[in-house]
């Protein structure tokens, strides 16, 4: 019964097919008694109803397919999108800035985030900001790493649709109310967050409507701390063979995120046959932070004295003195953004066998910043550096008060802004015909997908003043200096003077006139873009099954044939002018997909997907303005830098193969393994090469496309909830999951691993529900890996150089306690570890730097209804 509920649930939600639908109906009959055998003894909420049905939908699904389902409305393990899918198999997420942001599937960036299976289209990029979305509006969370044919195209590496509440997901009025305050333990902040959402249905006389609307405002405060050193380098003249770093810093950053969002929905049946909807959603978020840096130079002069690490030419400490280089500087950015969406649809049940739909969304997003850096010069006579301390730098400055305003002077003043702007319109139209389970060919859909979408961005010209003459002293300018934040490690100097990040923005223009300027320049011709781009995607798709001996075999073939025309607007640099550039370009792909799932026992399914998927570029990579250096990377060698955009790129194409087997032992416990394969062409990277502009040469860094690429490895999951213990035991359940990836791009004849890519990652979520109580315990793996390759082209002996990550451990924990059916309380620690982010140049013993992040402790208070 449990079983055909969660059936009929999914159904009614978009998720299953009618064919799905009655195979699975058949299904259950089979399974009933076994089922109804493990379930009559245990009440299936909460936790262990989100588990049955995300595993629902990935065994009934075509696709390979994980997902994360609401507890119940409003109610996720995590507080926005990116914390959640940290959790699903295959899937890695960074985190900065107070909470996590970027994600990858199977090593891979390459993927589209999509919004109740519609494109979000900002600015820059083609996907939903994940951070965006709070959870509290989620009815699931679906990751897709193989496609259909209808679905959106994009996504070489898989997709992620994040599906909101609709007001017919609920038996009739719904309300709940989320307030939570979190502590940030290095920010020393105590920050409120609130969410509600109501929704309702009436029956009419002509017919039933629904409504729902949710509301979620989010305050963040967060610190993150960095020590770093400077590339290795040849800086002992007398011995080139020893290599060390020209600098050591630190680099703390604090900010303050106030983000609000919204959604709405409106559904209407004037009948059982008919639906029409219309629903939408909107955010915005200002975002405040200041990064303060800071550079000691280790002088290298003729009296410095230094060591060596045991067995090698690697420096290990460094002591310099007389006029030393040192650096304070305050990078201030405010970010204001919004971005809003609005879709109208109908779905029509034209006949038992006919279903036709179309859909119309708008999509549209602003985004501006102001990011004044305001330097100061330090004055010390004498540092004290060691290279390797704890994964980072330390250094002091003995004999300087570096709180001292009277040994700072005033530095450069870097005036930077920035703004972009973005539209689309989508339609699509869809249309099913199920011919019937006793025919081979059992459905048969297609459709039809309209995009158009418009960019623009701009930024600051000259926006480099350096500091003039006649500056007044430091201490003369009355609420001009703070200390820096503390450093929560012991790396020695642990605050320094910078300029206040608030006394930056409120003072702008008076500083601009200070240093020789009226007001904010004028927008820089080789950064501004105004691109578009036309999308006329058809597809077409049929189901069939048939039986082969005892076993049944369904299964779907699709094709989906996208035409896509870009017209590229910008300047580019001719013999030191600005030129108009037009490029336009229009291609067809041509992207086939096959999916076959065979039942080889009530529990025990196999699966073969193969396609073929396109990843375009982001629209900021096509901008064909660039910069060009007018100081020769070293004298006499009559090659500059450079950097810039590329409108020639083209999109990445991957060619994907799955096979799959899952054994469902139970509603909530199952054990699944996937051996996936993907091979990819025009994969883009952004790397150096040598280009001659006007007569001289430069080396550009620019995006470009590489030859080809493969990733191939397996996955493994297992889900179960051990009812069969007893007492309190039978509380438990857990969710573990393995993947190990190895993979390579071919450049031109070099072979590499690709960048941002684990080896292996494996999640571990124990979990528990008995009675009013919950909880869980997730640990977070993944394996080294490379961030950047080529990150430095440093002189021989030392040569290119690599940075690569060490291994990131994560773990997080709640607790939560039902007061009562409409009442319950939760307490949440993120980075339970207090872990930090480590990353090297080549070798362990180089460190770049050592990242530390705070440690979140969030106390939340629901009430439903």
């Amino acid at each position: 019964m449990q079983l055909k509920l969660s059936v009929a649930v999914l159904a009614g939600a978009g998720i299953l097919s009618s064919a799905s639908v009655r195979a699975q109906d058949a299904q259950a009959a089979a399974d009933k008694a076994q089922a109804d055998a493990q379930i009559s003894s245990v009440v299936v909420t909460g936790v262990r109803r989100a588990a049955q049905s995300a595993q629902t939908i990935k065994r009934n699904s075509d696709e390979v397919i994980d997902s994360i389902v609401a507890e119940d409305a409003g109610k996720f393990p995590d507080k926005n999108v990116a914390e959640v899918l940290g959790r699903v198999t295959g899937v890695q997420v960074l985190r900065a800035g107070g909470e996590a942001s970027t994600v990858i599937i199977r090593g891979l960036p390459g993927l589209t985030t999509l919004l109740n299976g519609r494109e979000v289209y900002t600015s820059s990029g083609r996907s939903l900001y994940l951070s965006d979305i709070p959870t509290t509006m989620l009815q699931r969370v679906d990751v897709y790493k193989t496609q259909g044919a209808e679905m959106v195209e994009g996504g070489t590496a898989g997709v992620i649709d994040v599906r909101t509440s609709r007001p017919f997901d609920f038996k009739g009025f719904s309300a709940s109310l989320n307030g939570r305050v979190e502590n940030r333990d290095k920010s020393n902040k105590n920050d409120p967050q609130v969410a509600g959402m109501v929704s309702n249905r009436w029956k009419t006389d002509i017919g039933e409507f629904g409504a729902l609307v949710g509301l979620s405002y989010q305050k963040g405060h967060y610190q993150d701390e960095v020590t770093w050193n400077s590339p290795p380098d040849n800086t002992v003249t007398s011995d080139p063979t020893i290599t060390g770093p020209r600098d050591l810093g630190h680099s703390g950053t604090t900010g303050k995120r106030d983000r609000w969002s919204g959604n709405w929905a409106f559904q209407y049946k004037p009948s059982n046959n008919l639906e029409v909807y219309a629903e939408g959603w909107s955010t915005r978020i200002e975002h405040d932070r200041e990064t303060q840096f800071f550079i000691g130079n280790l002088g290298w002069n003729a009296g410095t004295t230094y060591t060596l690490f045991p067995g090698t030419k690697q420096i290990d400490t460094v002591t310099s003195t007389g006029d030393l280089y040192a650096l304070s500087s305050n990078q201030a950015p405010q970010d204001d953004s919004e971005s809003h969406q609005g879709a109208i649809g109908a779905k029509w049940k034209v006949t038992p066998d006919l279903r036709v739909s179309t859909e119309f969304a708008r999509t549209t997003s602003h985004w501006q910043q102001s990011f004044p850096i305001m330097e100061m010069f330090a004055h010390p006579t004498k540092i004290v550096g060691q290279t390797y301390v704890d994964g980072g730098a330390r250094f002091d400055y003995p004999g300087t008060n570096m709180l001292d305003p009277a040994n700072y002077t005033l530095g450069a003043f870097i005036d930077n802004w920035a703004e972009s702007r973005g539209q689309s319109n989508d339609w699509r139209a869809d249309v099913t015909w199920n011919n019937g389970e006793e025919h081979f060919f059992r459905e048969f859909s297609g459709g039809v997908r309209l995009a158009q979408r418009k960019a623009a961005y701009q930024h600051e010209s000259a926006n480099f003043l350096a500091a003039p003459a006649g500056l007044p002293a430091v201490g003369s300018l009355p609420g001009l200096t703070c200390p820096s934040m503390p450093m929560a490690g012991s790396y020695g100097m642990s605050q320094w003077l910078v300029i206040c990040g608030d006394y930056q923005h409120a003072n702008l223009d008076a500083w601009r006139k200070m240093y020789g300027r009226n007001g904010q320049t004028a927008p820089d011709p080789y950064s501004l873009y105004s691109n578009k781009e036309d999308t006329t995607a058809f597809y077409g798709k049929t189901r069939f099954g048939f039986d082969a001996g005892p076993i049944p075999v369904e299964g779907t073939f699709g094709v989906r044939v996208v035409k896509t025309e870009l017209d590229v607007n910008g300047f580019s640099q001719v013999n030191g002018l600005p030129v108009a550039v037009n490029r336009k370009t229009s291609d067809t792909d041509v992207l086939p997909n096959l999916t076959m799932k065979a039942t080889l026992t009530d529990t025990l399914i196999a699966r073969f997907n193969a396609g073929k998927a396109i990843q375009r570029p982001e629209f900021n990579l096509f901008n064909p303005g660039q910069s060009l250096g007018t100081t020769e990377t070293s004298p006499g060698s009559g090659l500059y830098d450079g950097a810039g955009g590329n409108p020639d790129l083209k999109p990445v194409t991957g060619k994907n193969a799955d096979v799959a087997l899952e054994w469902y032992f139970a509603p909530t416990g199952s054990l699944t393994a996937t051996v996936f394969k993907h091979k990819f062409q025009d994969y883009i990277l952004t790397s150096l090469a040598r280009e001659t502009i006007d007569g001289k040469e430069y080396r550009m860094s620019r995006p470009r496309n590489v030859n080809d690429g493969t990733l191939e490895g397996v996955e493994l999951g297992y889900r179960q909830f051990y009812d069969f213990l007893p007492g309190w035991l039978g509380g438990f359940g857990l969710e573990a999951n393995y993947t190990y990836m190895k993979g390579h791009l071919n450049d031109q004849g070099k072979v590499t691993p690709f960048p941002g890519m684990s080896k292996n990652a494996y999640n571990i979520n124990v979990l528990y529900e008995r009675g009013p109580w919950s909880g869980r315990v997730a640990y977070n793996y993944r394996s080294k890996f490379v961030d950047t390759f080529n990150y430095r082209a440093i002189l021989p002996p030392v040569g290119p150089i690599d940075l690569i990550v060490d291994p990131i451990e994560t773990i997080d924990a709640s607790l939560s306690y039902k007061i009562n059916d409409h009442l319950g309380i939760t307490l949440d620690v993120e980075n339970l570890g207090d872990r930090t982010y480590n990353d090297y140049h080549n070798v362990p013993s180089n460190p770049r730097d050592i990242r530390r992040y705070d440690r979140v402790i969030g106390l939340s208070l629901r009430w439903k209804l």
